[in-house]
C-alpha cells in the first residue's frame, strides 16, 4: 500500500472525492495492522485526516496523526479512506488510540524479538452479515476469553488468508460490511490478510470488486510481488505477499496461483526462513496462506504442487512446522507424519458457508470436522497449542458441536537442535489430565500419547458404572483437548462428585479424576 499519493492526478482525485455530498463524516471500518516492531498503521473510512489520537494512558491522547489517502483507492464506496503509519513508537507497549469522536480501543506493538507467551487467532473464507448472519457471531466470538483455555487466550493479531468479503460473488456493500463486522475485534487485535480467490480476478466485471478494495485498505510489512500477479485486477506493485516477526514466530504469507507465482515464492522466501532458520531468537516459521496443500473437502481439495514445494522447505528449514490454510470450507488437521513434516491446518469457518466432507477420510487426515470454526493459537518458548473454537451452527452441517467448546487440539514442539530441551520420554507414553480441575460444569480432558492408535474416551463414577462416553477413533499421536460439558449420555448434568476419567489406546489405558462442582 502507498500512503501518500506520488502523482498529481492521485491527489486530484482524493480532493476529488473529499468534496463528493453525502460522504461519510463517522469513522468506521475501522482496523490495523502491524508493520515493525516499533510501527503500526491504522485505516479507516469517514472522518478527515486529523481524526487519529493515540498515546499510553487512556485520558491522555494528546498525541495527533495526520493521516493520508489510502492509495490504492478502495471503490466499495465513496469513502474517504485514511490511514495512518505510526512509528518510533515503544516496543511491547499498549496504546489508546481514538478516531474522531468513536470510543477509545487500543492497539500493542509486538512483545522484545524472542519472548512468548501471547496468542493470535486465524479464520478465513468469512463475508459479511448482508449474506450471512453466522459471520457476525463468529467475529463476536474471536475477542472473548475462553475460560477453558489457559491464562488470557485474547489474540493479539487475527490471520484472516483469503476469500475476506466475497464482495465479487455478491455485492460491493459487503465490502464494506464486513470491514465492520471484524470491528468486533479489529479495533482491537491487528488484522492481518492474505490474499483469496475472492479478492482478485481476471475480469472487470465481477461486481467491479478488485484487489484495489484490499491492498488499499491494509499496509503489509516487507511485501513482495509476485509474477503472473499483473493479471490481477486492481494489482498493485507488491502487496502480493509479506512476513513480520512477532516475538519467537516468523509469520509468512504465500501468495495465490498466479502464473509462476508459487514457484517464485520458494525461491525468494528460501533466504526469508533461512534468516529465521540461523537466528536464536525465533523458534518457529509460520506460513499462512488462502490455498490448501492438503484438504479432503468436498469443494475443494489439496494442491500437491504447492505441498511439494512447503515440504521442501521444511527439509532445510527445521523451524518451519506449522501452515495455516482455508480455501476449503471445513476444519481439517493433517498428520505431519504423512505430509512431508509440516502441521497443515484448513481453518475456512469465517461464517460464509460450508463446503462439506469427501465421504472417504484419507489417511494423512488426522481430524476432520464440518463446522464453523476458528482457530486460537498460544505461542510459547517450546511449543504452539493450537485450539479449533466451534462456532455457530449452520444448515448443512455434517458435525455438531457446542458453539465455543474446543472441538480439536493440537501442538507444535520446537526444534531440540535450537536450543530447546526436549527429551524424548523414556518407552512408550500416555498421559490424561483435566483443566480446571476441580470444575465448574465443565472440563477438557487433555490427552497426551506419544503414538497413533485408536482412543476410547469415558467418564465413569466412582463404582465403575459409565457416566459418559466422549468418543472413539482419534488415531493422531501428539495432545489434543476434548471438552466435558458435565452431562451424562442421556444429555442431563451428571451431579457434583468426583469421576474417574478413563483413557485407552491398545493394550494401553490410563485414569484420571475430575471433581466437577455445581
Amino acid at each position: 500500500m502507498v500512503a501518500l499519493p506520488t502523482t498529481l492526478a492521485a491527489a486530484a482525485a482524493l480532493l476529488g472525492a473529499l468534496a463528493v455530498p453525502g460522504l461519510a463524516t463517522a469513522a468506521d471500518e475501522i482496523h490495523w495492522t502491524i508493520t515493525g516492531q516499533k510501527s503500526v498503521t491504522l485505516t479507516w473510512r469517514g472522518g478527515g485526516p486529523e481524526a487519529l489520537r493515540y498515546g499510553t494512558h487512556p485520558s491522555v491522547l494528546n498525541q495527533v496523526s495526520a493521516a493520508a489517502g489510502c492509495l490504492p483507492a478502495p471503490s466499495s464506496s465513496p469513502g474517504p479512506f485514511w490511514e495512518a503509519r505510526l512509528t518510533g513508537l515503544r516496543e511491547d507497549t499498549r496504546y489508546y488510540y481514538r478516531i474522531g469522536n468513536q470510543s477509545t480501543h487500543t492497539f500493542r506493538t509486538p512483545p522484545p524479538r524472542g519472548e512468548a507467551d501471547y496468542w493470535f487467532a486465524e479464520e478465513a473464507d468469512v463475508g459479511s452479515t448482508l449474506t450471512w448472519a453466522n459471520v457476525g457471531i463468529t467475529q463476536a466470538m474471536i475477542p472473548l476469553d475462553y475460560p477453558n483455555l489457559p491464562g488470557d487466550d485474547r489474540p493479539r493479531f487475527v490471520l484472516v488468508p483469503g476469500d475476506l468479503t466475497y464482495g465479487d460473488q455478491e455485492t460491493l456493500a459487503d465490502v464494506g460490511r464486513h470491514f465492520n463486522d471484524v470491528m468486533a475485534w479489529s479495533q482491537d487485535a491487528a488484522y492481518m490478510p492474505a490474499w483469496g480467490n475472492h479478492e482478485w480476478g481476471t475480469t472487470a466485471d465481477r461486481n467491479a470488486d478488485n484487489l484495489n478494495n484490499y491492498e488499499g485498505r491494509f499496509d503489509l510489512p516487507n511485501s513482495k510481488t509476485s509474477p503472473g500477479a499483473s493479471a490481477a485486477v486492481g494489482n498493485g506493485p507488491d502487496d502480493d505477499w509479506y512476513w513480520f516477526d512477532y516475538g519467537n514466530v516468523r509469520f509468512i504469507a504465500f501468495p495465490e496461483p498466479y502464473t509462476g507465482a508459487w514457484s517464485d515464492w520458494s525461491v525468494k522466501v528460501d533466504p526469508v526462513m533461512q534468516e529465521a532458520q540461523n537466528d536464536p531468537e525465533l523458534k518457529f516459521i509460520v506460513t499462512f496462506g488462502h490455498r490448501p496443500s492438503w484438504s479432503s473437502g468436498a469443494d475443494h481439495g489439496g494442491d500437491a504442487t504447492l505441498a511439494g514445494y512447503m515440504a521442501a522447505l521444511h527439509a532445510t528449514h527445521s523451524k518451519y512446522k506449522l501452515s495455516l490454510q482455508a480455501h476449503s470450507h471445513h476444519y481439517e488437521r493433517a498428520d505431519p507424519a504423512q505430509t512431508g513434516g509440516i502441521l497443515f491446518i484448513v481453518g475456512a469457518g469465517g461464517g460464509s458457508t460450508l463446503g462439506g466432507l469427501s465421504s472417504t477420510r484419507p489417511s494423512w487426515s488426522a481430524f476432520r470436522y464440518d463446522h464453523l470454526e476458528h482457530l486460537r493459537l498460544h505461542v510459547q518458548d517450546d511449543r504452539i497449542d493450537g485450539y479449533a473454537i466451534c462456532g455457530p451452527l449452520i444448515a448443512g452441517n455434517h458435525d455438531v458441536c457446542v458453539q465455543g467448546t474446543v472441538i480439536d487440539s493440537f501442538s507444535v514442539l520446537a526444534d531440540p537442535a535450537v536450543g530447546v530441551d526436549l527429551p524424548p520420554p523414556p518407552g512408550p507414553r500416555l498421559k490424561l489430565s483435566a483443566e480446571p480441575n476441580p470444575a465448574l460444569g465443565s472440563v477438557a480432558m487433555v490427552v497426551e500419547a506419544d503414538a497413533a492408535g485408536e482412543q476410547s474416551l469415558t467418564v465413569l463414577d466412582l463404582s465403575g458404572r459409565r457416566v459418559r462416553h466422549l468418543g472413539t477413533g482419534w488415531r493422531a499421536g501428539g495432545v489434543r483437548r476434548v471438552l466435558w460439558d458435565g452431562k451424562d449420555d442421556s444429555g442431563a448434568l451428571a451431579p457434583p462428585g468426583v469421576y474417574q476419567v478413563s483413557l485407552r489406546t491398545g493394550s494401553r489405558s490410563v485414569e484420571a479424576r475430575v471433581a466437577l462442582l455445581r
